[in-house]
């Protein structure tokens, strides 16, 4: 007798085994999908770092409180993290102290910034006697004058710490109450308002969108503000094609010379309209350095004839347009204090060891060379020859480094060497330039007088 055993098949085996290899595909694919997930961040990151900075802000005395952009992030020290790159404004204010500002350039590439405030402290008037907690008036009124003085220059709110609204703020520290400091923040922020809106009418997009941006971080609480960067961005948006344009422009306007010059028709109006439309655009922002670089040097070019006024309002101008170097404001204040200087010279001449060189040699003859207002004299020791020149007989004169040519009506050349000349020369410069006592001239001198000839 024979026995068959009839084997039941296991269906669940089949279909297990089905499930373990879908499920080892779905691993696979998995793990490749994390790979190229990875492999493109990394990519990513090299290529495009992150659009995101970080501020490390510490202050003297600590325990300020820091404000970026009209926004608190904290109380010193502190660490900001996630600030977009370009140009933000810090604020720090502490009960005691003036408050402080300066505008920060976050820029891709760069390592965190550390940035530093030392507050000064309010230096309030003794209080008279049989009184406590009196206003300090004298500081109160010298800060009123300067915000007047800077709101009429049309600093309302940069350069940092040198305007009106600074100076406003500085007083409401110390009197809260002030009635003309508000009124002051009031005409500052209408100030601003109004400008944007001509901005905004003309078709200057670049000039409406950076102070809808600075109402906003100076006045967090306008709803204008917030409503026109709006507006703004939606028409930015809508000409958005205009870059290449734009940038065409800048460069014509630079080629000719038309670096601030005139109004709406030059390179740097032409190349904030570029950034605005396209923020971060290689190509306007290394032209913009150089429009920066080319009106400093022509501000130099006045320093070196003696024309602090102009370079000093040049200086003024730029600091202004280009918040994000500090520099220029500093010089600025340099030569503020040169033309104090110059004005508070009590000598009326000064002498400084020279050498002269003999025409048709190459002998020198040592001695003292004096600049004054009626010229300029050699003396030389020991019975040497001496020379005198007076200013109405210069014709001209080029100092290049330590030598100095003087140049007469008749033709006559002089050379002078000697490492303090530039001293000598520009306390020359000063005295020439001053007003000449209020005694006029006679018929005969002012036929025979010869014309006011201008430096080579």
């Amino acid at each position: 007798m024979t026995t068959t055993y009839l084997a039941r098949r296991q269906p669940g085996f089949a279909l297990t085994r089905r499930e373990k290899v879908t499920r080892w595909i779905a691993v696979i694919l998995g793990f490749c999908l994390v790979a190229a997930l990875v492999s493109a961040g990394i990519l990513l990151y090299i290529r495009y770092p992150s659009a995101l900075g970080k501020l490390d802000v510490v202050t003297t005395p600590p325990g300020a409180e820091i404000w970026l952009d009209g926004r608190r992030v904290g109380t010193s020290p502190c660490t900001i993290e996630r600030v977009g790159f370009g140009l933000h404004t810090l604020r720090a204010a502490h009960a005691g102290f003036l408050l402080a500002e300066r505008e920060i350039l976050v820029e891709s590439g760069e390592q965190p910034e550390a940035v530093s405030f030392v507050l000064q402290p309010i230096k309030a008037d003794p209080p008279p006697a049989r009184t406590s907690g009196s206003a300090p008036t004298e500081r109160i009124a010298e800060f009123m004058q300067r915000a007047a003085e800077a709101f009429q220059r049309g600093d309302w709110v940069t350069p940092a710490n040198d305007n009106a609204l600074y100076y406003a703020d500085a007083v409401l520290l110390i009197q809260p109450d002030n009635e003309p400091a508000r009124a002051m923040r009031t005409r500052v922020q209408n100030a601003l308002v109004r400008q944007a809106e001509l901005a905004a009418v003309r078709g200057d997009l670049a000039t409406a969108q950076s102070t809808y941006h600075l109402l906003l971080s100076r006045f967090p609480s306008d709803e204008r503000s917030q409503s026109g960067i709006t507006r703004i961005a939606d028409l930015i948006d809508a000409n958005r094609g205009q870059a290449t344009r734009f940038l065409a422009l800048a460069e014509a306007a630079f080629a000719a010379g038309r670096y601030l010059d005139p109004p709406h028709n030059n390179a740097y109006f032409y190349l904030s309209q570029v950034l605005a439309h396209e923020r971060g655009h290689p190509q306007a922002q290394a032209l913009r350095v150089e429009v920066r670089r080319r009106v400093q040097a022509q501000a130099e070019a006045w320093v070196e004839e003696g024309a602090l006024e102009q370079a000093i309002g040049e200086y003024r101008r730029l600091a202004r347009l280009f918040p994000e170097d500090r520099t220029l404001l500093y010089r600025a204040g340099q030569l503020e204090r040169q033309r104090m200087a110059d004005r508070s010279l009590a000598a009326s001449a000064v002498s400084v060891p020279a050498a002269r060189q003999t025409p048709g040699t190459r002998s020198e003859t040592t001695g003292t060379l004096r600049f004054s207002a009626t010229g300029l004299v050699f003396a030389a020791p020991r019975g040497a020859e001496s020379l005198s020149l007076a200013t109405e007989d210069i014709a001209g004169w080029r100092l290049l480094r330590n030598e100095l040519s003087v140049t007469t009506t008749t033709g006559a050349v002089y050379r002078f060497t000697g490492r303090d000349l530039k001293h000598g020369v520009t306390l020359w410069q000063t005295l020439r330039r001053a007003p000449r006592p209020a005694s006029p001239p006679s018929e005969q001198e002012s036929s025979s007088a010869h014309p006011n000839h201008q430096p080579e």
